[in-house]
């Protein structure tokens, strides 16, 4: 009898210590593979299917996130680098937070296939360089690189992204970026780099360019009416300058600057990208006139479709009711026929 009980006490014991091992944490990360993901929450900010996996320390990006996702925020992490497959599975991200990581490798192809791209955060980084696909995406127009390490050679790149709003803050520039004709960009943020000049010529390919912030560089301005003729060319285009206080001129040579002439290469750089704009209103204007006109001959079109039908509805209603009638006629006919014979056989 107490061999039976003994051996019962110990098989409880058994069951109970299954019971403690579920419950400790070598259990739950074995039922529990993959707990980044889980931890990902869904939300839908302004309609759109946003995954938030903010601060969960990830080291890649989730791979089985829903396929539709919209907005894509991982700040906040350990993602050390962007490979061509890291957002493989997403194909309709329209925003995508990257921002405060180690991302210190792109990969060419990371961005590749991200058509509806249009705001990308990847300040905060360790980035030393971007894939030049990156500026080819047809819809970005928001772009966050502050807080990296990126040099000037890294902007060498024909970029035709509608860019609008273009933030370097905090990087190793030494220059305004030259990023070609830029008719859409209206702010361009390069305070905190090492930018030691700059000149009406950087500025003119932006036409469209309202807000530069220059603070915290050092830039000096060594020749001539330099100085004079950069805060002439900026007060010609309602560009606002930070800092509020930027450059009086007090540093400049001293020379006769009240008669200063902007040089013929300026106009030339921002003629330039104006008549991209009035290149792109033109097209614009020439679309919607098609439009309209593709839209009047639909109407003209359904309407006498319209017209045709009922015509051809109106003639097969009144067929049908000549057709009745003769129908009817003829049984009249017949009836009258029949009650003739019916009696003359009477008689």
């Amino acid at each position: 009898m107490s061999s039976v009980l003994l051996f019962n006490g110990f098989l409880l014991l058994a069951t109970i210590s299954d019971v403690l091992v579920l419950g400790a944490p070598g259990a739950t990360q074995i039922m529990d593979r993959d707990p980044s993901v889980k931890k990902c929450k869904y939300n839908r900010p302004y309609s759109m299917l946003e995954a938030r996996c903010s601060n969960l320390e990830l080291h890649e990006i989730p791979t089985n996130l829903k396929a539709d996702i919209q907005v894509l925020d991982a700040t906040v992490n350990r993602l050390r680098e962007l490979t061509n497959d890291s957002l493989t599975p997403y194909k309709s991200l329209s925003y995508i937070y990257l921002g405060d990581n180690f991302i210190q490798n792109i990969e060419e192809g990371a961005f590749a296939n991200q058509r509806y791209l249009e705001v990308l955060d990847i300040s905060q980084n360790g980035c030393d360089n971007l894939p030049k696909s990156l500026f080819q995406l047809p819809y970005l127009r928001t772009l966050y690189l502050g807080h990296n390490k990126l040099t000037d050679s890294v902007f060498k790149v024909e970029v035709t992204s509608p860019l609008k709003m273009l933030q370097l803050t905090k990087n190793k520039l030494t220059r305004i970026p030259k990023l070609g004709i830029q008719s859409t960009l209206v702010h361009l943020n390069v305070s905190d780099n090492l930018i030691t000049s700059i000149d009406a010529d950087d500025l003119a390919p932006f036409c469209s360019l309202k807000v530069l912030d220059l603070s915290r560089n050092i830039i000096r301005f060594n020749r001539g009416c330099q100085c004079q003729t950069f805060n002439a060319w900026v007060k010609l285009r309602q560009i606002k300058i930070k800092p509020d206080d930027f450059y009086n001129c007090t540093d400049s040579p001293v020379e006769d600057c009240t008669d200063v002439q902007i040089n013929n290469r300026t106009y030339e750089l921002y003629n330039e990208c104006t008549d991209i704009i009035q290149q792109e209103v033109e097209t614009e204007k020439a679309r919607s006139v098609w439009i309209l006109v593709a839209s009047c001959v639909s109407v003209f079109l359904f309407v006498v479709f319209v017209a045709l039908f009922c015509v051809h509805k109106r003639n097969r209603r009144r067929r049908r009711k000549q057709k009745e009638q003769q129908q009817l006629t003829a049984n009249n006919a017949n009836t009258e026929l029949l009650n003739s014979n019916l009696t003359a056989g009477n008689s």
